[in-house]
């Protein structure tokens, strides 16, 4: 009888068919090859209106207007941003990814919509942004790694990701958000809390604090966190 799992074979011939096949399967191990400085989420998972609550929250906190700027952090190929666009329909939106490929395919949905205050770059972080710009910033499964979930938590995490990144990633992306601003932080592995950084914010935000097994908590040391939950979401900058 089989074992019901693959052979390295049938493994190797399944990679190389998608790895040729797919541009964006070749897209994220390519990614993943080279990791790159700021690396969380290797995957480009998206749908369109994914976070509801978290829009509407945010648009009726911060409003809509010509003089609003608005970022989303790891925008894949531009669901968020499009999205975005229907609950703020004057701000300008900009959409950074640090897959080149996703870009693409975000700058090409672009083109065709002609929205001239909708933008696109490639990055994986916002040192060039600058500082107290942006109304809000939208880090929705961003600072996590699929691979900590997909097939039974391991003790630490920092084999993938390390939460000394996700501190400094969020620092900078704080600094960019101007006084009064949000900051939201959905579906992390890391608990905004637990930075320095959280000390210039108020919680603004929470949802459902349950244990997500597709979702694990890790802490400052990487170390995994057992039947432990993270409700806190969205944050507001101090003035």
């Amino acid at each position: 009888m089989g074992s019901g799992k693959r052979s390295f074979p049938a493994r190797a011939s399944r990679f190389a068919f998608n790895f040729l096949r797919s541009a964006d399967f070749r897209s994220v191990v390519l990614l993943r090859w080279r990791h790159p400085d700021n690396l969380f989420q290797p995957f480009t998972d998206t749908l369109p209106d994914r976070y509801p609550e978290v829009f509407r929250f945010v648009r009726d906190r911060i409003g809509d207007g010509s003089d609003h700027h608005i970022l989303s952090f790891g925008c894949s190929t531009g669901d968020e941003v499009f999205t975005l666009r229907e609950y703020f329909p004057s701000s300008s939106i900009k959409g950074i990814d640090i897959n080149p490929r996703s870009i693409r395919v975000a700058q090409r949905r672009l083109r065709k919509k002609g929205d001239q205050k909708i933008a696109f770059e490639v990055a994986g972080s916002v040192a060039r942004e600058p500082s107290s710009r942006y109304q809000a910033i939208f880090c929705m499964a961003i600072f996590r790694h699929g691979g900590l979930g997909a097939s039974g938590v391991n003790n630490r995490c920092d084999h993938l990701i390390g939460f000394a990144q996700f501190e400094e990633a969020v620092a900078d992306l704080a600094r960019c958000v101007a006084p009064g601003g949000l900051l939201l932080i959905g579906q992390s592995n890391f608990r905004f809390c637990e930075t320095r950084t959280s000390n210039d914010f108020e919680i603004a935000l929470t949802e459902n604090a349950a244990p997500d097994a597709r979702t694990p908590i890790f802490d400052r040391n990487n170390q995994f966190l057992p039947n432990t939950g993270y409700g806190e979401l969205g944050f507001r900058k101090r003035a």
